[in-house]
């Protein structure tokens, strides 16, 4: 995983860069001089001067012996960039620790297994390589996977071949093996790019290559297919039959690509009470391996809370937050993981000024250390950081270039003016030009697809029991919500003691019961799901495992729930003197929770949005009311009605709770129907769950 540095000269201070241990900055490379050069702050200004005349000084390209730094620079010290930050007089110095980007390494192999790790190359760490009968074989101590899914531990490379891995190439020719290093973000191609909604086409022939560590702004009026071609790249439409779509040289459907594909929507979701502190660890968790996480995650907090200026609010709620910080968190929270391509929607759509210019200059900063970007935009500041610019109307390409090259072709130095003059002929225009240019762009991917690619198996951390923690703290942080969980039972038990008496009949009684179990259970499961549902997708999308997730999400509503049905119970027996066994008792309980836990659950995983769950309650306790057998005698209902109450878990409950009462045996068909009830619903939620993480 590379690495970067933030350095911040102080004012005041001559700042020296060079490769001698007594300078502020220290660069270990022999082609960095002993004294390379100096920073000073003059007059309001940061001036780079060059004190060496044997190797190379530059700013964004140019050699300088003196130069008034402006915020973007880009300063090359030997072989070594620095990207500069400049924030109202304050400056900062980011500094890839492995920036190198094209170091080639080379191995002669013999007989004997030998360790690669002395290479300082982007390999797994532990990998090690030899010769064997004429070819290379090459062993990882842990597992990597292929894009089929198949794990293996030890490849063979014959004479020529080679494979691609996150970080980099190994080839193999004649006895040597040759490791150079990728850079962290991944090439994008389109090549005559089709998506349809039904029958309606919502984008036609779009065609583009963008290389990794660019940035690409999608531009256009609203409706013109800007968050169409997003929410491709996420998986949620899908491409025509003749369409080619590759990130990283592989398919976007790809399982094993999307782990390295950061999605953040317009008003990214966050976990609202959790700390910025756990919100950007929690991304650590399911971007990073285990061991990783241990070793690197809170360095890794600590650089990004710098990098993005969140380090005094590491300890603050995501719901204290402004918006402009809201999405450098979940920015932050992203790249915890390393991400080759990020996508973003209209980033800066509801910021300030100076907000957006902070995010443009942080995207830049990710951009510099390698990150491939693609955002939608209206905003001159984004087409001011971007590499390339793409056009779109009514669903088809109207321009790609750079943002030099699209205001030259639309006469115009504004991006307003551009969207303004865009017309029907714009788009064929553009068209007739592509069609006159030579070569396809498929041509190089077609070649370079045929090298196999491998990505390392991450093993992440376990989320059982921390889900169950992390579900904990937003309810309970919620003071609203815990003070409600709190009342409920206290409310609803007071007022059953007080139309309740040793006269009430134990139907009444046990229907009562019943229903105070569901309402309690469905509510507070019907939203588990579906309020951070983008968050889950996300997580599914990287490695999470479902199962784990769904029985934590099942912990908490079916305990708590557990706790006040009890408690409404307790008021109950204490006004009725109904006083069963404990044991029995508790296991009743228990048996009456499980199941609208779990329809909660399912119908919060098919849910579009909390509303849509929280209209669906009436639907979910209105049968429960009709059908348990209660207020109506099963043998006195019509044939449907019978028919229906059979998958109404009421009905055994209502059974089970009402024998327990009699001090009656229960049937055995009772609890195991009332369970098998709960297992279909949860089978649901996985199904629902594992589908909605693939791309389509």
């Amino acid at each position: 995983m590379q690495s970067f540095r933030i350095v911040t000269p102080q004012i005041g201070e001559p700042f020296t860069i060079g490769r001698k241990p007594d300078n502020s900055l220290v660069l270990d490379n022999p082609m960095v001089s002993r004294y390379h050069a100096v920073l000073e702050f003059n007059d309001r200004h940061w001036i780079l001067k060059n004190l060496t005349q044997n190797s190379v000084t530059q700013v964004n390209g140019n050699d300088v012996e003196s130069a008034e730094l402006e915020d973007g620079d880009t300063i090359q010290i030997g072989p070594m960039q620095l990207r500069a930050t400049l924030k109202r007089g304050h400056l900062q110095l980011l500094l890839m620790e492995s920036v190198e980007r094209d170091l080639v390494q080379t191995k002669s192999l013999n007989s004997a297994w030998e360790s690669l790790d002395s290479l300082h190359m982007d390999i797994p760490e532990g990998t090690s390589a030899r010769l064997h009968a004429g070819k290379a074989e090459i062993s990882f101590k842990d597992k990597i996977v292929n894009t089929q899914g198949k794990s293996t531990r030890l490849i063979q490379l014959e004479e020529g071949r080679m494979i691609r891995l996150p970080g980099c190439t190994m080839s193999y020719v004649q006895g040597e093996l040759t490791c150079k290093n990728l850079p962290l973000g991944f090439d994008v191609e389109i090549e005559n790019l089709d998506v349809f909604a039904g029958k309606k086409q919502l984008l036609s022939g779009i065609d583009f290559k963008l290389h990794a560590g660019e940035i690409l702004a999608i531009i256009g009026r609203s409706g013109q297919g800007k968050s169409t071609l997003l929410r491709l790249l996420q998986g949620k439409h899908k491409s025509g039959n003749d369409s080619f779509v590759s990130i990283g040289k592989l398919d976007y459907r790809n399982e094993e690509i999307r782990k390295h594909i950061a999605f953040l929507e317009q008003d990214p979701e966050l976990r609202r009470d959790l700390t910025v502190k756990e919100t950007l660890l929690d991304g650590a968790r399911v971007g990073m391996s285990k061991i990783d996480f241990k070793r690197n995650a809170t360095g890794r907090l600590e650089k990004f809370g710098e990098l993005f200026g969140l380090s005094a609010r590491l300890d603050n709620p995501i719901r204290t937050l402004s918006g402009g910080e809201c999405r450098r968190v979940a920015l932050a929270k992203e790249l915890m993981g390393n991400p080759g391509l990020i996508v973003l929607d209209e980033p800066l759509s509801g910021l300030d000024p100076y907000n957006s210019k902070i995010l443009c200059t942080h995207l830049k900063q990710l951009a510099f250390l390698g990150h491939t970007i693609i955002l939608t935009t209206h905003s001159y500041e984004a087409l001011e950081i971007a590499d390339k610019v793409l056009v779109l109307h009514q669903g088809k390409q109207a321009f790609y270039g750079t943002p030099k090259e699209a205001y030259r072709y639309f006469d115009s130095e504004d991006p307003e003016t551009i969207l303004t003059n865009l017309n029907d002929d714009t788009a064929s225009n553009w068209q007739t030009i592509l069609q006159n240019r030579v070569g396809p762009v498929r041509s190089t991917s077609a070649l370079e697809a045929l090298v196999p690619s491998f990505f390392p198996k991450t093993k992440l951390s376990p989320v059982f029991l921390y889900k169950i923690a992390i579900t904990a703290r937003q309810w309970f942080r919620d003071k609203g919500k815990f003070l409600t969980l709190l009342l409920q039972p206290l409310i609803i038990g007071f007022l059953f003691s007080q139309i309740f008496s040793d006269a009430t009949s134990l139907w009444i009684v046990a229907f009562a019961i019943i229903l105070s179990a569901n309402w309690l259970s469905l509510s507070l499961s019907i939203r588990e799901i579906v309020q951070e549902k983008e968050i889950l997708q996300a997580e599914f999308r990287k490695g999470v495992p479902i199962l784990p997730t769904i029985l934590a999400k099942a912990i908490l509503p079916t305990t708590v729930a557990f706790i006040q049905t009890f408690i409404v119970f307790t008021f109950v027996g204490f006004r009725t003197h109904i006083w069963p066994s404990p044991l029995p008792l508790l296991a009743v309980i228990l048996l009456m929770v499980l199941p609208p836990v779990a329809v909660g659950l399912a119908v919060s995983s098919l849910s579009k949005n909390a509303g849509q769950a929280n209209a669906m309650l009436p639907l979910l306790i209105i049968p429960q009311v009709a059908l348990a057998g209660a207020l109506v005698p099963l043998d006195q209902m019509q044939a449907i009605g019978r028919i229906l109450s059979t998958i109404i878990w009421s009905r055994y409950n209502q059974a089970s709770l009402l024998n327990l009462l009699l001090e009656r045996k229960d049937a055995i068909e009772n609890t195991i129907l009332a369970l098998g009830i709960t297992l279909c619903f949860y089978i649901v939620v996985a199904i629902k769950l594992n589908w909605s993480k693939k791309a389509k």
